[in-house]
């Protein structure tokens, strides 16, 4: 019988790349994607052992209903890669009053995950968490004013999402049992349209893609993050060197995810605005 993998974000770029290789790794994939005609357009282009499944984070009845159609139709889940988000974008509020980076890519990731869990806990599977080397620049949590255009900007909000994923990871490990494995994987910085930075002068984007690499280079880490045996969500999955070229190597999370106090304070403060908490400390 085949794995079965759930991949956000699985349409385009590092989540299309990753799926591609599960498949060739006799998995059986979801591809949770947002856009309707572009997760059918994947899944036409992946063939056989995928399916497209509609999934919007940003929205919880998404999320919900996702998370339903999987328990019923799905004995259970072997990885759950949380891959999709949004990428420097401007300040703008879904219909919960959430700011839209915040709210997909650490809410949604927050919320699917704990919707999944019993479904990973049945096949003991695995939760593999992307992240960035933008989470090294974030320099505090920034608890206050989430969802306020006060002191917002496209960069250091997205810097912060990459902050919190991982801590949630890490704050996850620690909370769950261990029959549900936990990692997290960035690829470096890929040639991809998604991962330029955000308003930054034409000499610098030269010296950014001059050390840029492909989507497969990049897809490597998050490989390994699903296939090594033996993880732990302390460090990151990443480029050898400096977290931007080589092979698959580990590296510490920014030294903020380190802080037991702070890992529960962004967790509390999520279970709170969410109203979902399955594992209260």
């Amino acid at each position: 019988m085949k794995k079965l993998a759930i991949v956000t974000g699985a349409n385009k770029g590092l989540g299309l790349s990753v799926a591609q290789q599960l498949i060739h790794d006799n998995y059986k994939v979801i591809l949770a994607c947002r856009d309707k005609t572009k997760g059918q357009q994947a899944e036409k282009f992946l063939g056989e052992n995928t399916k497209f499944m509609e999934l919007d984070l940003s929205d919880p009845k998404s999320i919900d209903n996702f998370s339903n159609e999987i328990s019923q139709s799905y004995s259970g889940v072997n990885v759950l890669y949380n891959n999709a988000g949004l990428i420097y974008q401007d300040f703008n509020l879904t219909e919960e009053g959430f700011e839209s980076m915040i709210a997909v890519n650490y809410f949604g990731a927050y919320r699917l995950t704990l919707k999944l869990l019993d479904n990973l806990r049945e096949n003991k599977g695995r939760m593999v968490q992307v992240s960035s080397l933008s989470m090294y620049l974030a320099r505090k949590l920034h608890l206050k004013n989430l969802h306020s255009k006060e002191s917002f900007s496209p960069s250091s909000r997205y810097n912060l999402t990459n902050l919190y994923r991982s801590m949630f990871a890490y704050e996850l490990e620690k909370r769950i049992d261990s029959e549900v494995s936990v990692a997290i994987a960035h690829p470096g910085i890929t040639k991809s349209r998604q991962s330029r930075p955000y308003e930054v002068k034409s000499i610098r984007k030269s010296a950014f893609t001059y050390i840029s690499t492909n989507i497969a280079t990049g897809t490597e880490p998050v490989l390994k993050a699903i296939q090594t045996k033996d993880i732990s969500a302390q460090k990151t999955f990443a480029p050898k060197y400096f977290g931007i070229y080589g092979k698959p190597g580990t590296m510490r999370l920014n030294r903020l995810a380190y802080n037991d106090d702070l890992r529960k304070k962004l967790w509390d403060h999520t279970a709170e605005e969410l109203d979902l908490d399955l594992y209260p400390s």
